[in-house]
């Protein structure tokens, strides 16, 4: 058997074996990554906590007028504009009260009419010495007696219409009903309280921080507040008042936020708040593009088709962010997704081009 032919092939495979090994090792494989440019923004180093709303007006509705409930147009519960109905008085006596004062009015005009003319009469008769002063003088103090009795009338018929109108007790505030104390067929006098309401219009956030913190806050510090139902509907307010937390043992401060109500925040509910502690100019790029290698914490820029390993310093941390505090400059290009496969240097395709948050 000729051997020969089966040892040339074998060398032949093995040499082409070879030279397809050596052009794969000499041919570089580009690292596919995606890129995005450091920005420059301002950066915060914030502290959030969870914290609960209460209305800043909650007042309480009294009679202010004395009669027996004939109707009840609010519950517990209901929303109520200012102005609106919440209950009726039995409005008779009032209505009476105030016809007795117009009838009295009438009655002292008419007086105060007929003693005016009387001074006239006599004023003339006076001038031709046909009537002695004293006369004259007691007619005039009856005008003026008159006068001051018409001016007190007045202001009982202006206090009768103003216990009439008040036979209809309406809400003050925009808001809610939070309790009703009367029932109809209550008799009530002036003072009485008949409701609490809870206005929505101006709210009180409260928000708990670690004691540490103390001497990081103050009054006018700025918050962000949301609550969980509007995660996009976010409004910043200043610190406007600073106390120990109640509670015993407890080792809390307690911030106070006031805020009008952006739309439909309810008092009792939860708020989310972001108290911001700091706050300044810095470089960002997303999270993954900073690697930790035993040398530290680099970055990998872009240089046309490979990239640059630098070694750089972090400072604030955020959602989506990170700030550079030294090792690249705004504007700069680095590796997002695929920087951990990168070495100095590295031959990469770019997939993509992002944004850094």
């Amino acid at each position: 058997m000729n051997l020969r032919l089966p040892i040339v092939l074998l060398l032949a495979l093995f040499l082409a074996a070879c030279s397809e090994s050596e052009q794969s090792s000499s041919s570089e494989r580009a690292t596919p990554i995606t890129a995005t440019a450091a920005t420059e923004r301002q950066v915060e180093r914030i502290e959030r906590a969870i914290g609960r709303l209460r209305a800043n007006t909650a007042p309480a509705v009294a009679a202010e007028t004395g009669g027996r409930i004939i109707a009840i147009h609010a519950d517990a519960g209901d929303s109520v504009a200012a102005g609106d109905p919440l209950a009726e008085i039995d409005a008779q006596v009032q209505r009476i009260a105030a016809s007795v004062a117009r009838a009295e009015i009438r009655r002292l005009e008419a007086m105060l009419d007929n003693e005016r003319r009387r001074v006239r009469r006599l004023s003339d008769l006076a001038e031709q010495q046909s009537v002695a002063q004293d006369q004259l003088d007691e007619a005039r103090t009856g005008v003026e007696s008159l006068e001051a009795q018409l001016e007190s009338a007045r202001s009982r018929l202006e206090d009768a219409e103003y216990n009439l109108q008040r036979t209809q007790i309406t809400s003050p505030v925009n808001g809610s009903v939070q309790a009703r104390l009367i029932s109809e067929g209550d008799f009530v006098s002036p003072g009485v309280r008949v409701f609490e309401l809870v206005s929505s219009a101006a709210l009180q956030a409260f928000v708990p921080l670690p004691e540490h913190l103390q001497d990081q806050v103050g009054l006018g510090q700025p918050v962000r507040l949301w609550v969980p139902a509007q995660p996009d509907n976010k409004v910043m307010a200043t610190v406007t008042d600073l106390r120990p937390a109640v509670g015993e043992g407890s080792r809390a401060i307690e911030l106070i936020v006031d805020i009008d109500n952006p739309g439909s925040w309810r008092p009792g509910g939860s708020v989310t708040a972001d108290v911001i502690l700091e706050q300044h100019e810095g470089v960002v790029v997303p999270p993954t593009s900073v690697v930790h290698r035993p040398s530290g914490q680099v970055v990998y820029v872009l240089d046309g088709e490979r990239v640059i390993e630098r070694s750089v310093s972090v400072g604030l941390r955020g959602d989506g962010w990170m700030e550079i505090v030294e090792g690249i400059e705004g504007g700069e290009r680095v590796a997002v997704d695929g920087a951990g496969f990168l070495t100095d240097g590295a031959k990469v395709t770019v997939q993509s081009d992002g944004e850094s948050s």
